[in-house]
């Protein structure tokens, strides 16, 4: 396996699948929150779509939504918001909006941003300041990628780009990684013949979204297990199968898995199955398979109840194919990505870029634990963050 934070990864992938479409704020409702807020329907579609890249049905109510757009603008919470970023007037900071396009001098910022987290989203990606660009930064940068400078200019200019576009050595990180990945990236197309590869059908995607819907991901204890959920299987760094780790690893791989499953109330089965007859696996004898013997692996899950919630198949096929081999490779370009734009602060959204304790085992494991951990990454741990990802992150 590439690297275990597939799992993590995972998360981060599916947020590009559209959710499943449940309920959404009904008619009556919104007209009457556009009245009360001296608003237009219009207005709420233009300012979710904006600032935040959403629109009303990616709500299930109308409660939710407006939780989702934080507090209105009020004289208190915008006196705090010049006081944090050192504006010393309004006028300063609506001059500094006004230069970047975000609003016209004479607008008024409670006019146009209505709510402080869009106003504050916005002033801190234009006030945003990263490290200066030097021969220590880029040297750091070009070790990074196994790159010499030549080769770095290279790359730009074959993307129609260039070193002297770049004040920022956080800028130029986040878009070499792009350059050097972008013809890896997964469309929704792809991924959704992935899901269909592994026989996961849009009612078993929905049964999952409505379990998870039914956790608290609220919990700080839930977020803080998953935290150190990610520490651990980051720990693992990369290997090519379960034969590369020690026996300590792989019991401590197989009590991960465990303890991920008990996190989100889950019970997973293990089958070999061919020509219909299916062979019962527990997960250490999962994780030492060697060869399939032209088997394919049927997981089943379960919520804790037994109520059963969706299978999918990973057939014998696959595993001698790229397709396992090729989604971990997604799955990493995509948290590369991600993470290296998450420490940059990037907007998340701007108007320029409508953007598992165990005994001795045998180290002779083959390739279906990462089968295993691609397919329940897949169809796991991204679904619980559906819906988080409707809640905005504090």
């Amino acid at each position: 396996m590439k690297r275990l934070s597939i799992i993590i990864a995972s998360i981060l992938l599916l947020s590009l699948f559209p959710a499943v479409s449940l309920a959404a704020p009904s008619k009556d409702e919104l007209a009457e929150f556009v009245k009360e807020t001296n608003w237009s329907e219009e207005g709420l579609i233009d300012h979710l779509e904006y600032f935040w890249d959403m629109n009303i049905e990616d709500f299930d109510t109308l409660e939710e939504m407006i939780e989702y757009l934080g507090e209105p603008i009020t004289e208190e919470n915008l006196q705090q918001l010049l006081a944090e970023y050192d504006f010393e007037t309004e006028e300063e900071l609506a001059a500094l909006l006004a230069e970047n396009g975000e609003m016209e001098t004479s607008d008024d910022v409670r006019d146009v941003f209505r709510y402080i987290d869009a106003l504050d989203s916005t002033v801190s990606f234009l006030t945003y300041t990263g490290t200066e660009i030097n021969d220590e930064t880029l040297n750091q940068l070009l070790n990074d990628y196994g790159l010499t400078k030549g080769e770095l200019i290279s790359l730009l200019k074959e993307n129609d780009d260039s070193l002297e576009n770049y004040e920022y050595i956080e800028d130029l990180d986040i878009m070499v990684s792009i350059y050097l990945g972008g013809d890896e990236w997964p469309g929704e197309d792809e991924m959704n013949q992935i899901l269909a590869d592994i026989d996961l059908t849009d009612g078993e995607l929905e049964a999952l979204f409505e379990h998870f819907m039914t956790l608290d991901f609220e919990n700080p204890d839930l977020l803080d297990k998953m935290m150190d959920l990610e520490s651990r299987l980051m720990a693992f760094g990369e290997f090519d199968s379960a034969g590369d780790l020690t026996e300590a690893e792989i019991a401590e791989l197989i009590s991960i898995i465990q303890e991920m499953m008990d996190l989100f109330q889950l019970d997973a089965e293990f089958y070999l199955m061919k020509d219909g007859e299916k062979t019962h696996l527990t997960t250490a004898e999962m994780v030492a398979l060697e060869e399939t013997n032209g088997h394919d692996l049927l997981i089943e899950l379960y919520n804790t109840e037994g109520q059963f919630l969706a299978d999918m198949i990973i057939t014998a096929e696959m595993f001698s194919s790229e397709l396992i081999e090729d989604t971990v490779t997604d799955l990493n370009q995509a948290e590369t990505v991600i993470k290296k734009q998450d420490h940059a602060k990037v907007k998340p959204v701007s108007k320029h870029a409508k953007t598992v304790k165990g005994g001795k085992l045998p180290n002779t494991a083959g390739n279906y634990i990462e089968g295993v951990l691609a397919g329940i990454g897949l169809a796991l741990i991204g679904f619980a963050i559906l819906h988080r990802r409707k809640v905005k992150a504090a």
